[in-house]
């Protein structure tokens, strides 16, 4: 995992209090997983979230943009019962984001994903993208993220 110094910061605490342990999701955001993934115009995504979409590919500058519009989760609108502290709703993200790369893994073993946690605090969301050499959907140096907590999961080593 890969995060940038607010992140870090975090994770510990998540750690410590099993906050990030996938077990814990909320049924909701375990129905959208259970949804499974549809795959269009060379692009990945929940199939849940793309039928409730409106958008198009051309409808933005690449297939990674593409993606992550369609592919964003708000952790706190899958909640059943209101919010959570932010450190409880962050673990909540990192849970999703890692059962998202075990899905990803095991039902497209050779294609790249990755998966993007971002916190500012009493918001979560996750998004995920096929990684692609030519398009990227976050700055390489995660430091540049100042107000926000960032962390990237990835299904297998990056060779970029």
């Amino acid at each position: 995992m890969k995060t940038n110094r607010r992140m870090e910061a975090l994770l510990d605490e998540i750690r410590d209090g099993n906050l990030d342990d996938p077990k814990a999701l909320p049924q909701k955001l375990l129905a959208l997983l259970n949804g499974g993934f549809v795959e269009e115009d060379e692009c990945v995504f929940l199939a849940l979230l793309k039928k409730n979409s409106d958008v198009q590919r051309l409808d933005f500058p690449d297939r990674t943009a593409y993606e992550c519009f369609v592919n964003l989760v708000h952790i706190e609108a899958y909640l059943e019962n209101g919010g959570l502290p932010p450190i409880e709703l962050l673990g909540r993200g990192i849970a999703l984001a890692r059962e998202t790369v075990d899905r990803l893994s095991r039902l497209h073993g050779t294609k790249h994903f990755r998966v993007i946690v971002s916190s500012g605090g009493p918001n979560c969301a996750v998004r995920f993208h096929t990684v692609r050499s030519e398009e990227s959907w976050v700055a390489k140096d995660l430091e540049g993220f100042r107000e926000e907590a960032v962390a990237e999961l990835e299904t297998q080593e990056s060779a970029l």
